[in-house]
């Protein structure tokens, strides 16, 4: 492979959105949203995930764009119930695929020049491999999601991981959205200036949904940007991977400024609330 390649690490997951009286199963996680967007703008992407041996065909859709495929042994496929009512979203995991190893992310760390952890609850990549990660000199992108979710009788809940703290401190751009990130500073008891000087964070991207959001840098700068017009809202679903991945591509290897990096990542996360981007028939997976 030659160019920019990312590296997207993080369960693969069956989605099953529940709006009112309809329910879809959609291939679904960071790898997905993060994958295709990245791949769209040219950029060579590979995912690292786990996926059972009985479900390999949901990720035809990321194969067929052209997203490099390399998968582990799980006997399950992470399964998630997205409980959507506008803007507001409530999950539950029925259950998890094994955690991603450091040997898997060891077989890919000479391709890439971008690793974009994106894992969806606190076990989805192994201590070993966030250590292993920590030692490579690339670039390193967390959204933290994965690890401010604790699983109450399968109710995802808002809760700090002790595998945080690592995934932190290997990171250069972290994004978060305001509920997450208020979170982690209540945990730590911290401003969010003093969390990017303790974990050396060079960015932090912080979403607000309908509201914009802002991106915090380590010099001290914020830079707001407004969420973009949604003509009609179809499925709010994969909006801040959508987002997040565009800012990556835009700042990191388009060269874009803060400002402009964000504003152009908020128009195409409005694109995909409208149904115009990532589609939910394109990763649709049937009953």
């Amino acid at each position: 492979m030659t160019g920019t390649t990312v590296a997207v690490i993080g369960s693969a997951s069956v989605d099953t959105v529940v709006q009112g009286s309809k329910s879809v199963r959609q291939l679904g996680g960071v790898v997905t949203y993060a994958g295709l967007t990245f791949r769209r703008h040219g950029i060579e992407t590979i995912i690292v995930s786990n996926v059972a041996n009985k479900d390999k065909s949901i990720l035809k859709v990321l194969c067929e764009e052209g997203i490099h495929v390399f998968t582990g042994h799980t006997k399950d496929t992470t399964h998630f119930i997205n409980h959507v009512d506008g803007n507001n979203c409530w999950q539950e995991m029925l259950v998890n695929a094994d955690p991603i190893t450091a040997e898997q992310v060891r077989s890919v760390l000479g391709s890439v020049q971008n690793l974009h952890l994106g894992p969806l609850h606190p076990y989805d990549i192994e201590p070993k491999a966030v250590k292993l990660i920590h030692k490579t000199k690339q670039m390193i992108s967390l959204d933290v999601q994965g690890y401010i979710r604790s699983i109450e009788n399968h109710r995802v809940r808002l809760s700090v991981s002790e595998n945080l703290a690592d995934s932190l401190l290997c990171a250069h751009i972290v994004k978060a959205d305001e509920a997450e990130l208020a979170t982690i500073l209540g945990f730590y008891e911290m401003s969010p200036s003093e969390l990017m000087h303790a974990y050396k964070i060079d960015e932090m991207v912080i979403t607000a949904g309908p509201r914009g959001g802002l991106i915090r840098t380590l010099k001290g700068e914020e830079v707001r940007y407004d969420a973009k017009p949604i003509r009609f809202l179809v499925n709010a679903v994969g909006a801040g991977d959508v987002f997040f991945a565009a800012y990556l591509t835009y700042r990191l290897h388009r060269g874009k400024n803060i400002s402009t990096a964000s504003e152009l990542a908020a128009s195409l996360a409005a694109q995909q609330i409208e149904g115009c981007y990532i589609s939910t028939k394109s990763l649709g997976l049937g009953c």
